[in-house]
């Protein structure tokens, strides 16, 4: 009976710290954030160029042809992304001075200090994404 009881409170004893011991392993373990950048242009482009050219047989005639398709386009682009920043500056500075208007005295350096710190954390996120 003395020995049924030490084998039970032993095997409840050994179950407890299993338990504990995988409780505290999912407890601590770390999570990954991935945070994807997106790909840089040159970079999509090789990888685009180099995928027609194995995938879709290009010859080296038609490689120069869509070298010259991309950078159409790409001007393309540009232009259309230089007309619609300045519209977009106009809608965001007026987003600002809204802001500004609603904030009392005290909270406008406040506001100040975290757009422009805002601002910085864009500017190197962009910087860094080239």
């Amino acid at each position: 009976m003395k020995r049924s009881l030490f084998v039970y409170g032993a095997l409840i004893f050994f179950s407890g710290l299993a338990v504990g011991a995988l409780g505290q392993r999912l407890y601590s373990a770390t999570t990954v954030t991935a945070t994807v950048m997106p790909p840089r242009p040159d970079d999509w482009r090789r990888q685009f160029m180099q995928e027609m050219t194995e995938r879709v047989h290009l010859d080296s005639k038609q490689v120069s042809e869509l070298h010259t398709v991309l950078d159409e386009s790409k001007t393309l682009f540009d232009q259309v992304r230089d007309k619609y920043k300045p519209e977009m500056k106009a809608i965001y500075d007026s987003q600002v001075d809204k802001i500004r208007q609603m904030l009392k005295a005290d909270q406008k350096p406040l506001f100040e200090a975290l757009r422009l710190e805002r601002e910085a954390r864009r500017k190197a996120a962009e910087k860094s994404a080239r």
